[in-house]
């Protein structure tokens, strides 16, 4: 197919954004190389959170027209391709006209196509090119630390690879007891002192401004309330700002402990309805996990989540996964993949998110028999702790 204009054919927003918007931002698309059929996307740019997506359609040759988007404060709005990975990241303003032309290359390198955005250009958006220059900078820094010993540990990472390919955990325990590993796990140890000060100094930078939350949660892995001190730090405006407010509900969050835990409805693998309730469960305990198939850090806790079910599962431990995916065959794939033994389902309207009050993802609760939350935000060895202390006083 020849390259063509893309054209809005109709745009599904948030109920609750078009009727509460008094501004908006204005965005025309002139993107070449894509196909009649395409829908090119228009997400909230949030990291590890669920979120409502926009989205443009695209479809056959007719005039430009401008996407308006309810628009009160400056946002991230990330631009993609329906049923490709990749997306290209724009900061939008109130009363902005922004227009982006350039080329798109889709790819289909791997299980799922890719889409780039090599060369785009962006007018009339004020903080596309510091929200830019903030993360080209952190990532160079970044890069900079890991190259730096990749080169000089590459037999070590080679062997580590190796090791975790045949699943062979003592080999690289004993590695690690070498001089050489020792150095290895040193330098790792020091390049993450490093980064974290210069995460810090990032954050400060822009502390006069949204940047600074936002950057918050673009870069940390780990954000909670061992960063209030850096939010404390951060000008009124900053705090203020809907990336202000987001950082805020993490690091002094709202609890719901002591709570019992909600009833609510979601989805099966069959697509029916079924509701969770969870006081006078027969379990003695359960852990719900709220998660995504697009969320790292909640994929990297499916091993710990699987060690604990396996020692304690027979001593009266469950767990049910509660996945926020919008797409459900994206659901079931990485389902497919990670082989978890528990019940899983989907909040595809997502009243669960709100009755539990989950910002981000993931987010997990210990509730007991009597369907009271005794626990909650907790991930790896806190999380461990917290069970194995459970048992060992039963």
């Amino acid at each position: 197919m020849k390259n063509i204009i893309p054209i809005v054919l109709g745009v599904i927003l948030l109920a609750a954004n078009s009727a509460m918007a008094q501004k908006e931002a204005r965005i025309t698309l002139d993107l070449k190389g894509l196909q009649t059929g395409d829908s090119i996307t228009l997400s909230w740019g949030t990291f590890n959170k669920p979120t409502s997506p926009l989205i443009l359609q695209v479809a056959g040759k007719q005039e430009e027209q401008a996407l308006r988007i309810p628009l009160n404060e400056s946002r991230l709005i990330i631009i993609g391709l329906k049923g490709y990975a990749g997306g290209y990241e724009l900061m939008a303003s109130p009363d902005e006209d922004i227009r982006i032309s350039g080329r798109v290359h889709k790819s289909k390198n791997g299980h799922r196509p890719t889409v780039e955005f090599p060369k785009i250009s962006v007018t009339g958006a004020a903080w596309q090119v510091p929200y830019q220059n903030a993360i080209t900078e952190y990532l160079l820094h970044l890069d900079s630390l890991t190259s730096g010993i990749g080169n000089d540990f590459h037999d070590v990472q080679k062997f580590i690879k190796r090791a975790k390919e045949e699943k062979n955990e003592q080999a690289i325990a004993d590695m690690y007891q070498t001089m050489v590993g020792k150095e290895y796990i040193g330098r790792i140890t020091g390049n993450y002192v490093e980064l974290h000060e210069y995460y810090k100094t990032m954050i400060l930078k822009h502390r006069q401004n949204f940047l600074a939350p936002l950057l918050m949660i673009r870069f940390s892995k780990n954000l909670d309330k061992n960063q209030r001190a850096l939010y404390d730090a951060m000008s009124d405006e900053a705090k203020q700002s809907y990336y202000g407010r987001e950082v805020k509900d993490v690091v002094y969050p709202p609890t719901m402990l002591g709570n019992i835990a909600p009833t609510v409805a979601v989805m099966t693998h069959e697509k029916g309805e079924k509701l969770l309730s969870f006081t006078h469960q027969s379990n003695r305990y359960l852990l719900l996990d709220f998660w995504a198939s697009w969320c790292e850090p909640c994929l990297n806790e499916v091993p710990n989540l699987k060690r604990l079910y396996e020692k304690y599962h027979a001593k009266g431990l469950d767990i049910i996964g509660l996945s926020v995916d919008r797409n459900f065959e994206d659901w079931e794939e990485t389902l497919k993949e990670m082989e978890e033994p528990w019940c899983n389902y989907i909040d595809i309207d997502k009243q669960a998110i709100m009755e539990y009050q989950v910002k981000y993802i993931p987010s997990i609760f210990i509730i007991d028999a009597n369907g009271k939350i005794i626990a909650e935000k907790l991930r790896g060895k806190d999380l461990s702790d917290f069970i194995d202390k459970l048992f060992e006083e039963q």
